[in-house]
């Protein structure tokens, strides 16, 4: 049996014991995983989402982070849990030292090798435990495909809505923003 060299770990023990170690890691429910490194194509996707959603929304109202800024998860009971999606927008904050939100509004995450569709539906359900989240996407990286749980009055839909293909368009109206896949996929030059 494989032992935990990472002891379990209250959410500010992780954010002391996280800042400025090489490596990419998140906390579940307690314990510290190690985050895969992403392929160019997961980048590229993850930064045009960045950037598109970046010259949309209201700086007064939302912050879009990329990649570095975590969600705080609470359980409820236990040990907590930070994740570092690809982009995250949340509600804008005068808190320039904070390391991870309460508050996320909009959550998007890009497909890996390491990371299949399943494992997004988990980190979903831990997401979904934020009050304030309303939209959850999961883009492809190579195609022009997400999946988008959008908040509705009734709560979360059972699956999410697949939008593919180079024309389509994702609206969020939460956060006055929309993503054309056809910006998002666009061809390298040369």
């Amino acid at each position: 049996m494989e032992r935990d060299p990472h002891p379990a770990m209250s959410e500010e023990q992780f954010l002391a014991w996280a800042e400025g170690r090489d490596g990419r890691y998140e906390l579940v429910e307690g314990r510290v995983t190690m985050q895969a490194g992403a392929t160019r194509d997961h980048e590229r996707v993850a930064k045009r989402i960045f950037s598109l959603l970046y010259g949309q929304v209201d700086e007064a109202r939302f912050d879009v982070n990329k990649g570095d800024f975590g969600v705080r998860i609470r359980p409820g009971e236990g040990r907590g849990s930070i994740l570092y999606p690809d982009v995250v927008v949340d509600a804008q904050s005068a808190a320039g030292s904070e390391r991870a939100t309460l508050t996320p509004v909009v959550v998007m995450e890009v497909l890996s090798a390491s990371t299949d569709y399943d494992h997004h539906v988990e980190k979903f359900a831990r997401y979904a435990r934020r009050e304030t989240l309303r939209c959850y996407a999961v883009f492809d990286q190579q195609q022009p495909r997400a999946y988008i749980w959008i908040k509705g009055e009734g709560g979360w839909p059972d699956a999410p809505a697949l939008v593919e293909g180079i024309a389509a368009e994702i609206v969020f109206p939460v956060i006055g923003a929309r993503l054309r896949l056809a910006d998002i996929y666009r061809p390298i030059p040369g």
